[in-house]
């Protein structure tokens, strides 16, 4: 059952704008002008590939709730930015009712917010499961445990004896007799 979200057009609009307006014109002023226009920016760096070293920082770095983007600009320069999620958080089902009022987290008067498929995940299914997923990295120490147990207890099962092989193609003494005795 597919998932929704929300996205918010307007603040979308505004941050290609500015965006636009950084790329024409990659300087300090320029990225001062769009951070005060639009406090939804809330960290922008110029860099050098090459040397690595920063041209102009603005704003605080490593913000919560954030989505970070690197463009590269022409041949020596990157542009990092921290933005304000356009998206909600809030998560629907295809067949859940939709409150009536959706307000814009970065903005209460945006007024173009849309409903879009989730690029969210959600696993539903109990741990141990034939159709489970197997853990990842991060998941707990014993679902890993008991995953490995499940496993091995399953490739035992399938494993086919010497008893069962000496049937089919003799005992081990290989005299020429079938089954064993």
């Amino acid at each position: 059952m597919p998932l929704y979200e929300f996205e918010c057009k307007d603040c979308m609009k505004k941050y290609n704008k500015d965006i636009t307006d950084l790329s024409k014109s990659l300087d300090k002023k320029t990225g001062e002008k769009v951070m005060k226009r639009n406090k939804n920016f809330l960290y922008i760096e110029v860099q050098k590939i090459k040397t690595e070293k920063t041209v102009f920082s603005l704003g605080k770095e490593g913000n919560k709730g954030i989505k970070r983007y690197r463009y590269r600009m022409g041949k020596d320069k990157y542009l990092f930015l921290e933005l304000r999620d356009f998206r909600f958080t809030e998560l629907f089902f295809q067949d859940e009712e939709v409150p009536e009022s959706v307000e814009c987290p970065c903005d209460k008067k945006c007024k173009d917010v849309v409903r879009i498929f989730s690029p969210f995940k959600a696993i539903f299914e109990k741990r141990g499961g034939l159709k489970d997923r197997a853990p990842k990295p991060g998941d707990p120490v014993q679902w890993h445990k008991d995953y490995k147990v499940m496993k091995d207890e399953e490739q035992a099962s399938n494993w086919v004896g010497q008893d069962h092989l000496d049937q089919y193609f003799g005992n081990s003494q290989h005299d020429g007799s079938y089954g064993s005795e």
